[in-house]
């Protein structure tokens, strides 16, 4: 059986993503993006192990640079597999790199602003409770959506604390903030059984038909209530940590990231924050 066979490349291609979720343990979301990415280059490309065709359709389809890096990364780790299990010639992988993208530093909310914010949302109808203890919870500790969508009433702990499945299902036990903590509480006593029904199980945040709230329904309420992404969020939760006084290392733990040097970067929107307070408060700044 092999790659460059059309016949063959669906059940290869299954047999892969079997071995990220069985053996590397990535998330449903990572193998679906995985998928997606992979499925796209054998539709697209006319000869596989090339990357020429592929890459003109993505820049005609105006992928942006860090998505068509995603799926170079996808493909080439598919393509290394497929080779060391004796699918595909290791020889016919073209070199490729990624496309160099300039970093920008991630959006951040002032306090003030996230403060009167979350302060003034609405708490009349059952959607307005359940979306104010979701953005209590995301800026509380800076949770990734597929987290929030993900969380079960057990995971929120009388200690006024959650468990968390982050990426590669490992858990983390994060604090909650008073206000994040009544919020849940409050949707939990008022809101939550007006969603419920036989789909709910015990998932924590409910849709209208009764199933958990899914990544896609998350986004659009935060864009909805906050006026930004729910990335911001999290962003804003790390860089009033790192402004407040917090340890670099505190900030990876809470925000679940296995390399130091992708917290990093909010070292840096801390220094930007600085240098903006110090010209504003000092007389010759």
């Amino acid at each position: 059986m092999k790659l460059d066979n059309k016949n063959n490349q669906k059940e290869i291609l299954n047999k892969y993503l079997n071995s990220l979720e069985n053996i590397n343990n990535y998330s449903q979301n990572t193998i679906k993006s995985y998928k997606n990415d992979i499925t796209q280059y054998l539709n697209e490309e006319s000869q596989i192990g090339e990357f020429s065709n592929f890459l003109k359709i993505c820049f005609k389809k105006n992928y942006s640079k860090s998505t068509i890096n995603r799926k170079i990364t996808s493909i080439k780790s598919f393509l290394l597999w497929s080779a060391e299990n004796d699918y595909f010639d290791r020889n016919l992988i073209k070199p490729i790199t990624n496309l160099k993208i300039d970093k920008k530093l991630p959006n951040v909310l002032t306090t003030n602003y996230i403060n009167e914010l979350l302060d003034s949302l609405p708490v009349i109808k059952s959607k307005d409770i359940r979306d104010k203890a979701i953005l209590e919870l995301m800026y509380s500790s800076g949770l990734r959506v597929s987290e929030v969508s993900n969380l079960n009433m057990k995971d929120i702990r009388s200690n006024k604390s959650v468990k968390v499945l982050g990426k590669g299902s490992k858990e983390r036990i994060l604090p909650l903030t008073e206000r994040a903590f009544n919020s849940i509480n409050n949707y939990v006593k008022i809101s939550r059984d007006t969603f419920a029904n036989e789909k709910s199980g015990q998932y924590m945040f409910l849709g209208v038909r009764g199933g958990k709230l899914s990544d896609r329904e998350i986004r659009r309420i935060v864009k909805l209530r906050v006026g930004t992404f729910p990335h911001s969020l999290r962003h804003t939760f790390a860089t009033h940590l790192l402004d407040g006084g917090a340890d670099l290392r505190i900030v990876q733990e809470l925000l679940g990231h296995n390399d130091p040097n992708t917290t990093q970067i909010y070292t840096h929107v801390s220094k930007k924050q600085m240098k903006k307070k110090y010209k504003q408060s000092h007389p010759r700044g």
